[in-house]
């Protein structure tokens, strides 16, 4: 009990995280430092600027950039619920539910005899499902698919698969 878990939720001023990136990634900074102010005058020019040149940036996390060499680094205890929302049971644990215990984020949807669920589609699109508990039924980028949330470890590798 006398270890905390770093959540990898960072809070920081920008002139720390500029000095920061100064002393222990100077390189980085000179990628994302444009030569001319007027980038970042319209949302277009910040997103073109960024786009051509954050892929130039070293392949490195913060932590290991900054973080493990900053000296001005603390580690603050929480319990504030947080939770990764990395998984559709995770997703499915911290949403709002219906009264037959669904997650459903679509409007247009009917569900009979469903329990348990996560329904996702896009909001023109009209659901109608009858009959299943504990599945995971997701409508995206023209991939459909139903699976049982027990089963979600597996979604990964199916989505890999499905995009190839």
């Amino acid at each position: 009990k006398e270890y905390l878990w770093n959540a990898g939720i960072f809070i920081w001023s920008v002139s720390s995280l500029l000095k920061s990136f100064k002393q222990n990634a100077p390189e980085i900074l000179d990628i994302l430092t444009p030569n001319d102010d007027s980038v970042w005058k319209t949302i277009d020019t910040e997103k073109a600027f960024i786009q051509s040149n954050y892929p130039k940036t070293p392949n490195i996390s913060v932590d290991y950039a900054i973080l493990e060499k900053a000296k001005n680094v603390f580690t603050l205890p929480c319990d504030c619920g947080w939770s990764d929302v990395g998984t559709w049971n995770s997703l499915f644990d911290e949403a709002e539910k219906n009264a037959e215990n669904n997650v459903v984020q679509n409007n247009k949807s009917h569900l009979i005899n469903t329990h348990n669920c996560i329904v996702r589609a896009p909001e023109n699109k009209k659901v109608v499902i009858k009959g299943l508990e504990n599945f995971v039924v997701v409508d995206e980028n023209g991939v459909l698919l139903i699976y049982p949330k027990s089963d979600e470890q597996e979604i990964k590798q199916i989505s890999i698969l499905m995009n190839k």
